[in-house]
């Protein structure tokens, strides 16, 4: 007889520092720590796992316990610009079975914690490339718009300092999300453990990791490349200005001159 197990991600924008988020967490049966992740045994089979670039996974965690220690993170993360990404996978274990990944659940024959991991692993990395897919497309839309004025005027509109102020935020944003991102590789138990390897790679072919990783390497590249001509465009235009104010400077002398004649 087979059992369901809810699996629920939740992703933010800002990076989680491990030992501050442990403290969160409500009384538990102990943590499992590592570089980049925790383990939270909340009780029995309930799990809680805490990502570094900033994503939560519970398995099998009652909808009241979970959201309550949501609204905890949400509380404690006062610079999130709107509540976190939530995407929803079920695990089934059916003994006896083969590993199956299908649309909305994937089908074990047994649990073990590597198994686990493996599957909330990549339900975070894909959460989490929603949150950046969103970011990413935010930016985009502001170097759009900022492209599209000098199009049309032949300037971007305000002061020059607004447009060094946008084209340094936009970059460090960037910086940011690119950091974030090569988070998303291949985790080391998948080095060590054929069969996790392989289960792993089918969840990241149902959930697409590399085809959105792809994507949003193309619009980071796409910001990249129009902030690079934005800044060139700045920086000829006051060349520019530059030098016709010179070559005013020298009428004006030349026109003193003949007046002093």
């Amino acid at each position: 007889m087979s059992r369901i197990y809810p699996v629920e991600a939740y992703s933010y924008a800002s990076r989680f520092v491990l030992r501050e988020v442990e403290t969160w967490m409500p009384p538990n049966q102990g943590v499992r720590a590592s570089k980049t992740q925790l383990v939270v045994s909340l009780d029995g089979d309930r799990l809680a796992y805490l990502f570094d670039f900033g994503a939560i996974v519970f398995v099998n965690v009652p909808d009241a316990e979970r959201e309550r220690i949501v609204e905890t993170f949400n509380k404690k993360l006062q610079q999130e610009p709107h509540p976190p990404l939530r995407e929803s996978f079920l695990l089934e274990v059916r003994p006896g079975s083969a590993n199956e990944v299908r649309f909305e659940r994937v089908v074990v024959p047994e649990v073990d914690s590597t198994t686990l991991d493996v599957i909330a692993t990549v339900l975070a990395q894909s959460v989490a490339i929603d949150y950046y897919d969103e970011d990413v497309q935010a930016i985009l839309d502001r170097v759009g718009a900022v492209a599209g004025e000098v199009a049309r005027q032949g300037r971007p509109l305000g002061r020059t300092r607004d447009f060094v102020k946008f084209v340094g935020a936009a970059m460090a944003s960037q910086v940011e999300i690119i950091s974030a991102i090569s988070l998303l590789d291949k985790p080391d138990l998948t080095w060590e453990n054929e069969a996790a390897d392989r289960l792993h790679d089918k969840m990241r072919n149902n959930f697409e990791i590399q085809e959105r990783h792809k994507a949003l390497e193309i619009k980071l590249s796409t910001i990249r490349e129009t902030l690079q001509t934005l800044i060139e465009f700045s920086q000829t235009r006051r060349m520019v200005f530059l030098e016709a104010a010179i070559v005013a400077l020298i009428v004006f002398e030349i026109l003193l001159s003949f007046l002093k004649l």
